[in-house]
């Protein structure tokens, strides 16, 4: 009787189990294509998918990373398609294509631009938002000479901004060049934001508050589709030398469609699909802007749109049947969903009602810039300080301090070559600006830190309440941090003193906490016995006491500040954290290492010397005992 129960049960179980797998797709093949992040990729993503799926039978998926890691996968054959492939802006295109390295199926656009854009309300103003004109003569690249005062970097007081290109693209380079071959470098600060991500904040957050701007843009994006933007005049394009020099207008790129080698021997059906795909700048915009007008709508919700709005396009790239094929799929309503492995429902959340109530918090508050100039000033004087050292004097002190601190020459002489290491391979300056963010950050995670942990280390009420604070900041992906950041302070190292601040503060209030609760109960008492009070207890006993395990707070504390340096450099923080974004940006796995080793070599010597100070006080403490 147990046997049968028993195979009943496995009878049941593959029953289930078949008829939940039978809603699941059989297809031959799932393509990888390229995600660089840019809303134009995903939504050629999404047509060309739509045709896999409908005139093929195949499925898709998408493999992000930035455009050079894409371009870099492609020729590995990690990923299969790159509906994108920006020619001029990847440094090693023509030579990997000449190469052989993957397969240039053609151009799927080649009408778009690029250059230095601003909002047309800094030339013309705006009378329905009260704006008056802020550059009324600004219309070519020259003229930018005229208008710093306009564009103020509040980073560097006196200096104007401008937003370059995304560090590790190849355009960025260009870009600086024509900066200082126009005599703009002695009036301006080319700020690289990071990613393209943080460029589009940046543009957004200024004309959400009607504020000026000037930097690098590019078309088609959804935002130049959906803000009234100016592209700045240059000298006429003449050829790529004096292009790459500079010295010109940029050129349209011509945007390519590749495949990697393997793909493109394995599915040569699909491939003569992908050769025929050709859009335009003006079609991608026109997606694009519908997207933005229409609040929920999918880049797969876009494709069926765009291919019903087109449909002679469906001809031009397949043949008759596969036409048909695809104009059948684009009247389905909706996809078949597989409910045993697809959840059944989605609680409607408006998030995008939360975000535009945030924005319009961060853009009336005068709060958030006054701190920005506040922790600028900080930064500036922290780097100021550091300048003023030679690099021979700080070697000395790290090799004093490493010997008296371990009682052993042989450390202060590794702490002193390791660090001599980082000024020999050019990356002195860029120490001082790291550890100038690194300091500020430290610094104001110690001035709230230390006064909440002691705080909740005398109130179970305020424990309950802090701890499960503590555990979400804790466990929150460091990305996250860097959007409020944004949102409210904008890019440069102001947010990203801010965005460290908030990872890194959870260790000393956690541990300043910890090592008060954890000091023996009769010690205190007998401290209060004696008539000590509160305050006295607390200052000349636990803390005492404690002091071991919150130095050890303090030292996490360094240790998680330095753990931002290169994620706040997709933010704009300048320093070791871009010197390695744009090595990954650009697969230059020396300048990376360089870069890597520099970061190490910073957050060892940190650790060790910080260590070895707490050790010695703890030793001197004891003694005293």
């Amino acid at each position: 009787m147990k046997k049968k129960r028993t195979i009943v049960a496995v009878l049941a179980m593959v029953l289930t189990l078949g008829a939940g797998l039978a809603g699941c797709s059989t297809k031959s093949r799932e393509i990888a294509f390229a995600d660089v992040g840019w809303d134009s990729v995903k939504f050629h993503n999404a047509v060309a998918g739509l045709v896999a799926e409908s005139a093929f039978g195949y499925t898709w998926k998408e493999m992000p990373g930035s455009s050079p890691i894409m371009h870099e996968a492609l020729k590995n054959g990690e990923i299969d398609v790159n509906m994108e492939e920006w020619t001029d802006n990847l440094s090693t295109y023509y030579e990997d294509r000449d190469a052989g390295l993957f397969k240039d199926l053609g151009t799927n656009f080649g009408d778009n631009i690029q250059g230095f854009y601003v909002p047309r309300y800094v030339i013309e103003g705006d009378p329905e938002r009260g704006i008056e004109p802020m550059a009324p003569g600004l219309k070519t690249v020259q003229d930018l000479k005229k208008y710093a005062d306009v564009f103020p970097d509040d980073e560097k007081p006196g200096m104007g901004r401008i937003y370059g290109a995304i560090p590790g693209w190849e355009i960025n380079e260009i870009m600086q060049k024509k900066v200082k071959f126009n005599g703009l470098d002695s009036q301006y600060n080319y700020f690289q934001p990071g990613s393209d991500a943080a460029l589009s904040a940046a543009f957004t957050s200024a004309f959400e508050k009607g504020e000026p701007i000037v930097g690098y843009y590019w078309e088609p994006t959804w935002l130049t589709g959906k803000y009234d933007m100016v592209l700045l005049e240059d000298y006429p394009y003449v050829d790529l030398e004096k292009y790459k020099a500079g010295e010109t207008a940029c050129p349209s790129v011509d945007v390519t469609v590749g495949v990697s080698n393997q793909f493109y021997e394995e599915e040569p059906e699909f491939c003569e699909f992908l050769e025929k795909y050709e859009t335009s700048s003006a079609l991608t915009s026109e997606a694009l802007a519908y997207m933005q007008d229409n609040e929920g709508v999918t880049y797969t919700d876009t494709a069926k749109w765009f291919l019903t709005e087109h449909s002679e396009l469906i001809d031009q790239w397949l043949p008759e049947d596969k036409a048909e094929d695809v104009r059948g799929a684009l009247g389905l309503s909706q996809e078949k969903t597989n409910y045993f492995f697809d959840f059944p429902f989605v609680i409607p959340i408006d998030v995008n009602a939360f975000d535009t109530s945030v924005k319009a918090f961060a853009n009336q508050s005068t709060v958030f810039k006054a701190i920005r100039d506040g922790l600028n000033i900080l930064i500036n004087v922290l780097n100021a300080i550091l300048n003023l050292i030679p690099w021979w004097l700080l070697i000395a002190i790290v090799f004093f301090g490493g010997y008296k601190l371990s009682g052993k020459v042989r450390n202060g002489i590794i702490y002193s070559i390791l660090l001599f290491l980082v000024g020999a391979i050019g990356l002195w300056d860029l120490m001082y600006e790291t550890l100038s963010i690194v300091l500020a950050s430290v610094v104001i995670s110690l001035l709230i830190g230390l006064p909440v942990g002691i705080m909740i280390s005398g109130s179970d009420r305020a424990n309950v309440i802090v701890r499960p604070i503590l555990d979400t900041m804790q466990t929150m992906p460091v990305f996250v941090y860097l959007i409020p950041a944004v949102l409210f302070f904008g890019l440069g190292k102001a947010p990203a003193v801010i965005a460290t601040t908030i990872y890194a503060i959870v260790p000393v209030i956690r541990l300043t906490s910890h090592g008060i609760r954890q000091v023996d109960p009769e010690v205190v008492e007998a401290a209060r016995s004696f008539g000590s009070t509160k305050w006295q207890c607390l200052f000349k006993v636990q803390i005492p006491q404690a002091l071991p395990t919150i130095l050890t707070g303090v030292n996490q504390t360094l240790m998680m500040a330095m753990a931002m340096v290169v994620t706040c450099s997709m933010i704009g923080a300048s320093g070791l954290g871009m010197e390695v974004l744009i090595s990954v940006n650009r697969i230059e796995i020396g300048r990376g290492l360089l870069a890597g080793t520099a970061v190490v070599i910073v957050a060892i010597l940190m650790d060790r010397l910080t260590q070895g100070w707490f050790k010695r006080k703890e030793d001197n403490a004891d003694g005293r005992k």
